[in-house]
């Protein structure tokens, strides 16, 4: 473990020397989003206040929890799913594998967690729905429909290109509203969805090893940040 942890800090200042830097989307809090009346059913799932872990939590425990929402069958829902439909019916969306994610997170003590609705890529004509996790290390992404393992969040305007995130009883806006204006021009966007996305089979649960993902022991609170608001 401890190599590992060696091996990652050194490619993690490596990177910062040749100017490729960890990503966080920059918000500005604001008062209301197009999705709020979507979005009231599952809202106390975003306020439920943090549980705690006494051992803290850990990104073997995390990463369970990716690949087990990234097993689970899609299923688009119009409605919001709360995290106990969820896990009741076993199939969701991206939205709903992502705020079932935030429920777990949550319950276990994590802070600093956003639920985030944008676009997982520029050229994507439907909206995305994922987490980001702001810890020291940088910003880790979440995203349960597409990927199995947290993963860094990079400096990449082309990918996960954030339009709304929330948090707890905040809710915040990307600061490049021009952006956000231009894709969502009408007042009640669908909700966040990515089609059909079709169950894989057992022999892709296996990834092969990658430097962006993470898989540790139990981490000290005092790891992550506490980040102010936005």
């Amino acid at each position: 473990m401890i190599p590992f942890r060696k091996g990652l800090w050194f490619l993690i200042g490596a990177l910062g020397w040749t100017s490729v830097g960890f990503s966080q989307s920059t918000f500005v809090e604001v008062d209301s989003t197009p999705y709020d009346k979507q979005m009231a059913r599952v809202q106390p799932t975003l306020t439920a206040p943090s549980g705690y872990l006494i051992d803290g939590i850990s990104f073997a425990l995390v990463n369970d929890w990716m690949m087990e929402l990234r097993a689970m069958p899609y299923r688009y829902s119009r409605e919001w799913q709360t995290p106990s439909e969820v896990e009741a019916a076993r199939v969701a969306d991206c939205k709903g594998k992502a705020l079932a994610l935030y429920d777990r997170l949550q319950l276990n003590g994590a802070t600093n967690v956003r639920f985030v609705i944008g676009k997982r890529s520029m050229s994507d004509s439907l909206t995305h729905a994922w987490l980001e996790w702001d810890t020291q290390m940088g910003t880790l992404l979440l995203d349960p429909t597409f990927n199995w393992t947290a993963t860094i969040k990079l400096d990449d305007r082309r990918s996960y290109i954030a339009f709304y995130g929330y948090e707890g009883a905040h809710k915040y806006q990307a600061a490049n509203s021009l952006l956000v204006n231009r894709t969502l021009a009408i007042h009640s966007p669908a909700a966040p969805s990515q089609g059909v996305i079709t169950r894989p089979t057992r022999s892709t649960w296996r990834m092969p090893p990658s430097p962006w993902l993470f898989d540790e022991g139990p981490v000290d609170p005092r790891f992550f940040s506490n980040r102010p608001a936005f």
